[in-house]
């Protein structure tokens, strides 16, 4: 098994997420105690949804990397030298979770920055009416052609060749994806449940304010190659800083991440980790001979673990 191993983004959030490894896992527990210490709120509250925290960037940064690093840390835990890793990728968000899981990135800087990052996030997406878009099937250049046509909409994430996302001011958007349904561009289009336009100019100066705060934390060269989304090419330590600020408004580029390990690693399989299986799902629409796992519950962490035990 040649395997990588994908962090899921924001977006991908539910009620409840991560309380059962919480309630069962020691090693999670810990992580996730020790996270909510430096993110200065109860990460399990917003597990739990209590006050509606799923739906505020502020709180879902830092609990969905959280989860993430708790789950990674029990499969090192369980399998220790068996989990041989070619590659990681993260989704945006997800990136940290790949960065700080590599050892790119120290858990307590990660979570400390994360609780940053998401607070200048948070307040660009307050002072604008901002949307996203996810467009299925669609004519990539027609509407990377209708996005030129507004001043506030970009194309923000380059999933697969199946599936890009728009974002931008909430009026010009709406405008962009009636055109994209008159002109039968696309098989679907759904708009997203976030709380601004993700990876657009919109977000500069939660950019800038990035720029600023990571230009005094320490990277390493990790154990784990990691993906960029931004450059579609490995993370190198001495460009981290740069291209960690850039990412909050440049489109992000997961396929190609992904197409990267397979020509370059040879994947056969990968393991999506946290919560949903978005990413699980981009991969097979990427290739369908990969092999794909997902946890993002107590019992799809028993299923990867039995399965690994049986290709022994």
């Amino acid at each position: 098994m040649k395997l990588a191993i994908l962090f899921s983004g924001q977006g991908s959030q539910f009620t409840d997420m991560g309380l059962d490894f919480y309630q069962e896992s020691p090693i999670f527990k810990d992580c996730v105690d020790k996270a909510s210490e430096i993110a200065d709120f109860k990460i399990t509250s917003v597990f739990a949804n209590d006050g509606d925290k799923l739906s505020e960037t502020k709180y879902i940064q830092p609990a969905i990397v959280a989860m993430s690093i708790g789950i990674w840390k029990m499969l090192q835990n369980t399998l220790g030298d068996k989990l041989a890793v070619e590659g990681m990728v993260g989704l945006s968000l997800g990136e940290y979770s790949a960065l700080i899981a590599s050892q790119k990135l120290s858990f307590s800087d990660g979570m400390s920055v994360l609780k940053d990052r998401a607070i200048y996030m948070q307040d660009d997406a307050n002072k604008v009416d901002s949307k996203m878009a996810a467009i299925i099937d669609p004519q990539i250049e027609v509407i990377e052609k209708l996005c030129t046509d507004y001043p506030n909409v970009y194309v923000a994430n380059y999933n697969t060749p199946k599936q890009l996302v728009i974002g931008g001011d909430g009026e010009e958007l709406v405008d962009v994806v009636d055109k994209i349904d008159s002109l039968n561009a696309a098989k679907k289009i759904v708009e997203l449940k976030v709380s601004g336009a993700f990876h657009t100019p919109l977000f500069t100066n939660a950019s800038q304010k990035m720029k600023k705060r990571l230009s005094n934390v320490t990277f390493a060269e990790g154990s784990n190659l990691v993906v960029s989304n931004t450059t579609m090419r490995p993370f190198e330590k001495d460009s981290l800083a740069e291209i960690l600020a850039k990412q909050i408004i440049k489109p992000t580029h997961f396929g190609e991440c992904v197409q990267y390990l397979i020509d370059n690693k040879k994947i056969d399989t990968v393991l999506e980790i946290g919560p949903g299986k978005t990413l699980s799902k981009f991969t097979k629409q990427i290739d369908k001979s990969i092999k794909r796992y997902h946890i993002s519950k107590l019992s799809d962490f028993k299923k990867f673990i039995d399965s690994v035990k049986e290709s022994e």
